[in-house]
């Protein structure tokens, strides 16, 4: 969005032209279609379908071993449950493919499955078998006999001449005669040739079509729920859904699957089709409206769409049904247990690294150690010479560490088995030649490679015991004539070069090699590419039953083993391509920032199906020119690390690395509270930080009130140790009434040919919001005055873009409205093309008072992006984005020389850090501005008893994590307690220690107080200094206003910071015990952190306290 002030006769213009538009644009107003009619001769009906369900009962991933939101039957359940009410009428059936992946083969020879357990109890009509239905043949009669809604299989015959399945069911609605017609795709013959043998499978389309001639004039709607996709496959007429609406136009609707498409809508030939895609994440809902009439019903309208489990436009969710759930929870629990089970340890590293362009898979670009992995077990078991294996998930991985079940089904998702034949080198070479079709031709001016959209990535094989060269700039050159449709089997050598065996020699066309493949590739591919000219001589089935899927195999293998390796066999590679690795690094940027994405099929299911070009990365290029780029972070607070939450400095400088190829015309700053705030960064007063900021050559800095929590002769240093400048234009002297001659006041930066200046300005909080001690003979002065000297002074030196780098803070409100010191500060001076804000950690994004704004959160989670446009020396409007950077985790963008300077100060600290000191027996949240937490009251707690006081007292603000359950480390402590407080001890008046309760309870400023060792009544709807009723000791006596009672506190608060007045107290003793220390002894002595809170906050009057006296405020609080 560009931020930049338009002129008001343009905005005249504009308004004119909206308000014209919006007179010549129709009005269309969309409404559901009811389902209810008056007319007594019109029945509605519906029909809601699934397909393709694989295994999901419960939205659950075992593979991953992780909840999600995605999809199953239990959130189906919700859906059909809320169709059902409102539509009697309904027909509920689902297209197959149902009960294999996700763990559903552990339930194969149970009493129960749980996918039929949750279709009886959802009262399915009907149940088509699917494709994969077939994976389990020896398994599938007991599968069946569980299922109450008819089994549908029309097209399948068992080898006694029996159907598997029925081929129809009729079912009648309200007078409505409906006919349910279920196939399944005849090209289960190749992906199951095994389990099949003696069964016979015949045409669907057929088949379909001989049904709807016999029950013509008999039922009144046709409705074919059959497992096959829209297109047809392998060129075989007839498995398509496009061939049998062509074939059947008496269809009224078609439910299709197995191409895990959503389909909301579509009409082949009149014949309307949907289909729900795959994982539960749809349902197809169709509607038909039908009219009596002498001959019976007759369809008058019919409309489909899909109602999505997690519509991600509209953000509607369905929650799994509560009942149906309940019911799963002991299926859920040994898929979850099984997931769970441990079986060895990968070293090493990961399996496969992550992808170097987002959107191009590695594991199908270059040998992992997930490919040869897979080929290493497959040669094993299959006692081969050679293997073949594809990655089946472009997403494929298992990081080094514990392996448990789950993890094998990451490096193997299919169930298939192993098979080993007999193949000679010339039939060898002809494999990999299709299997190398997969890339498309490179063409010059590629900067990338790319994949064959019509090429799914399971038949892509890379291959192990043989060394081999794919040549992409050769075309692929099939020697088969073929009908449209049907894939090339026979391929001239164009592409494989050079392929050798593992000892070096050359493949000669006669030699023979065992090679494992799975099932399915033999079945798919080397069966119909040689016939019989290929010799089975192992099958793992039928050695080892259902413990030769290859899987189990990998189970079986690192169970045996204990531990695997991340070996690479590295005896492959990609050539032909004649790029410059300059232009495709200075692409990859314009990638991982997102201004440019590698495309995928308009399925969504093949990824990376167009190379980018030198033209494309030209393009961006020119987008980029007279452009000017701020980047800005604030509040790091010495978060050095990466982990699960925080980004970490170098995931933070990579993401400025890639800002800077693309555009050098760039500049980083911070707007202050660099350092303090993580155990690596306080035990080292900085360092880690300030080598960041010089690595990634942060310029400026605004000074932030933490920056003073060390004394503030650590600024200086840092400034003199480093490449930057901090500037601070209203810190004062008190003295001399004169700027401090340690912070420059503003700095210009001159960035092809534009002066971009810097005006620095630090928080007037900043006199209560740090240790007072360290400020003192300080002046924070009020920004608005001090700045106008200043901005008189840049435009005198020629400066063309004036910005307030400040640690002021702000905040957004839903609507976008920006308050605080930031926006103050853009209301009183109209001078500034930007403010930086910082300070209250949140993210903000807009403008005020025509000013730009922007904050960038906290941690260095989100980087402040803002784009100068300029036209010549003026600047034309300014865009801004917040950009997270948590995602670089992911992509593994980090800055090399940051990640190692991390490592070597992790070395340093590591040690004293990693130790465990106890457990967290449940979760400790902390948020200051919520209320007193149980984790502040047992921080008082400890303090107090540290200080032998009777109340412990405390800042929200001091304590800056929550603590999560289970093991507290030093390093939890540090990041928990980092500003290195003392405890002080003193006496206070009771009537003083009231005034200490108005200020700190339900402060929007500074959060909550947070204290032991009294109880607190209060009324929350009361003014600032009247919430508080009355203040009880623990032992039930009340606070009284004129007696002096004992407190612990911290250094921080007895010196009068957030405000807090101590300055009545009386026998002040910093008892220079840092806070944090007496944390740890506290667990280390306990071994544990079980604490639970005493209820010291009461919101309402204390009945037994005598409300006059407490009025009065002359005996008690």
């Amino acid at each position: 969005m560009n931020y930049k002030k338009m002129g008001k006769r343009f905005l005249s213009r504009l308004l004119s032209m909206a308000i014209i538009l919006a007179m010549l644009t129709p009005q269309v107003t969309t409404t559901a279609k009811s389902i209810s009619t008056k007319d007594k001769n019109m029945v509605e009906l519906q029909i809601l379908a699934t397909s393709d369900l694989h295994g999901r009962f419960i939205s659950y991933e075992y593979a991953s071993n992780e909840a999600t939101t995605t999809g199953s039957l239990a959130q189906l359940a919700t859906a059909i449950k809320e169709q059902r009410k409102l539509h009697p009428n309904t027909i509920l059936v689902d297209n197959g493919d149902t009960i294999q992946d996700n763990s559903s083969e552990l339930f194969l020879t149970d009493k129960a499955h749980p996918m039929i357990v949750a279709m009886n109890e959802l009262k399915y009509d009907t149940w088509t078998l699917g494709n994969h239905e077939f994976n389990y043949l020896p398994d599938l009669d007991h599968i069946l006999k569980q299922s109450k809604a008819a089994v549908l299989c029309g097209n399948v015959y068992r080898p006694d001449g029996t159907p598997l399945g029925k081929n129809y069911k009729i079912i009648n609605k309200n007078g409505v005669k409906v006919a349910l017609i279920g196939m399944v795709t005849p090209n289960i013959v190749k992906w199951d040739e095994q389990n099949l043998k003696g069964w016979k499978v015949t045409d669907p389309v057929t088949e379909t079509k001989e049904i709807v001639k016999a029950l013509k004039g008999k039922v009144d709607v046709f409705i074919a729920v059959e497992h096959m996709g829209i297109d047809s496959e392998y060129g075989v007429t007839g498995s398509g859904i496009t061939d049998l609406a062509n074939e059947v136009p008496e269809l009224t609707a078609v439910i299709a699957g197995h191409a895990h498409s959503q389909i909301p809508s579509q009409i082949i030939n009149g014949v309307l089709v949907t289909e729900p895609g795959s994982n539960g994440q749809a349902l197809s809902k169709i509607e038909i409206s039908l009219k009596k009439s002498s001959s019976g019903y007759k369809v008058v309208s019919k409309n489909s769409e899909l109602i999505l489990m997690n519509d991600t436009k509209t953000g509607k969710v369905y929650e799994q049904d509560e009942t149906l759930s309940k019911k799963l929870a002991p299926f859920h629990q040994k898929a979850v247990d099984d997931a769970n089970s441990k079986i060895g340890q990968l070293i090493n590293g990961d399996l496969v690294p992550e992808d170097a362009i987002p959107g191009i898979p590695t594991i199908q670009i270059q040998p992992t150690a997930l490919i040869s992995f897979i080929n290493k077990v497959q040669k094993e078991y299959g006692k081969a010479d050679i293997s073949s294996a594809a990655g089946f998930r472009t997403d494929a991985n298992v990081k080094m560490g514990t392996l448990s079940k789950a993890d094998a089904a990451k490096i193997y998702k299919y169930d298939n088995t192993l098979y080993v034949v007999e193949i000679t080198g010339a039939q060898l070479k002809n494999y990999m030649e299709w299997s190398a079709q997969y890339y498309n031709t490179y063409k010059p001016g590629d900067l990338t490679v790319s994949f064959n959209e019509s090429i799914r990535g399971y038949n892509y094989d890379m291959f192990s015991g043989i060394n081999y060269t794919i040549d992409i700039s050769k075309p692929v050159v099939p020697t088969d004539t073929v009908k449209s449709g049907s894939p090339h089997l026979h391929f001239a050598s164009s592409r494989i070069v050079n392929p050798t065996k593992a000892d070096g020699t050359a493949v000669k066309d006669n030699d023979v090699f065992k090679l494992a493949v799975n099932n399915y590739r033999y079945s798919t591919t080397l069966k119909p590419m040689f016939g019989d000219d290929i010799k089975v001589i192992y099958k793992s089935d039928e050695v080892l039953g259902d413990k030769g899927r290859i899987r189990e195999l990998i189970v079986d293998y690192i169970s045996k083993n204990k531990k695997i390796t991340n070996f690479i066999e590295n005896n492959w590679k990609l050539i032909g391509m004649d790029w410059s690795e300059t232009d495709r690094k200075e692409l990859s940027a314009y990638i991982d920032l997102g201004r440019i994405s590698i495309p995928v099929s308009l399925d969504g299911r093949t990824p990376n199906v167009r190379s980018i070009t030198i033209d494309d990365l030209n393009k961006l290029r020119n987008e980029e020119k007279g452009k000017i780029r701020i980047l800005t972070f604030n509040d790091l607070h010495g978060n050095v690390e990466s982990t699960a939450k925080e980004a970490g400095v170098a995931n933070l400088a990579g993401r400025i690395d890639l800002y800077r190829m693309i555009n050098p015309n760039t500049i980083a700053v911070s707007a202050g509270d660099n350092y303090q705030g993580t155990a690596i960064s306080n035990i080292l007063y900085g360092a880690p930080i300030n080598d960041f900021l010089k690595i990634a050559n942060v310029e400026f800095s605004a000074i932030g009130n933490h920056e003073f929590d060390w004394g503030r002769e650590r600024i200086e240093a840092w400034e003199n140790g480093n490449d930057f400048a901090f500037l601070a234009a209203n810190i004062y002297d008190a003295n001399t009434n004169t700027p401090v001659a340690w912070a420059k006041p503003y700095a210009i930066k001159k960035i092809n040919g534009i002066k971009i200046a810097f005006i620095g300005f630090a928080t007037p909080e900043t006199a209560f919001k740090t240790k007072p001690s360290n400020v003192a003979g300080l002046e924070f002065k009020d920004p608005a005055e001090i700045a106008p000297q200043y901005i008189s002074q840049v435009k005198a030196e020629g400066a063309d873009v004036i910005v307030a780098l400040t640690h002021l803070g702000s905040a957004q409100d839903s609507k976008g409205t920006i308050t605080g010191e930031a926006a103050d500060l853009a209301k009183r001076i109209t001078d500034f093309d930007l403010i930086i804000s910082a300070h209250t950690h949140l993210l903000v994004k807009g403008e005020v008072n025509g000013t730009p704004i922007i904050q960038s959160g906290k941690n260095g989670r989100d980087l402040g992006v803002i784009t100068l446009n300029m036209n010549g020396n003026d600047l034309a409007g300014i865009d801004m984005e917040l950009l997270p950077i948590g995602s670089m985790n992911e992509t593994n963008k980090g800055n090399p020389q940051v990640i190692q300077m991390v490592e070597e100060y992790k070395k340093q600290v590591g040690k004293e850090l990693d130790v465990v000191i106890g457990q967290a027996e449940k979760e400790y949240p902390h948020d200051r501005f919520t209320n007193v937490s149980e984790l502040g009251e047992w921080v008082a707690e400890v303090m107090r008893q540290a200080g032998r006081a009777q109340i412990g007292i405390t800042n929200g603000g001091g304590i800056r994590i929550p603590v999560e359950k289970g093991n507290i480390t030093i390093g939890t402590m540090y990041s928990l307690m980092p500003f290195d407080n003392t405890i002080v001890t003193l006496e206070m008046k009771g009537s003083d220690i009231k005034k200490l309760f108005e200020h700190g309870i339900e402060n929007k400023e500074i959060g909550w107080i947070q204290y032991s060792g009294i109880k607190v009544f209060y009324n929350p709807g009361k003014p600032y200094g009247q919430k508080v009723n009355s203040i009880k000791l623990m032992d039930g006596s009340l606070l009284m206003m004129d007696e002096y009672y004992s407190v612990a506190t911290n250094d921080f608060m007895a010196e009068n910071g957030d405000n807090y007045d101590f300055s009545k107290a009386i026998e002040v003793n910093n008892t220079n015990i840092p806070i944090r220390d007496v944390l740890i002894q506290y667990i280390k002595e306990h071994g544990k952190l079980n604490f639970n809170s005493k209820n010291v906050l009461i919101e309402g009057k204390d009945i037994s306290a005598n409300q006059k006296d407490i009025i009065k405020g002359k005996k008690a609080a």
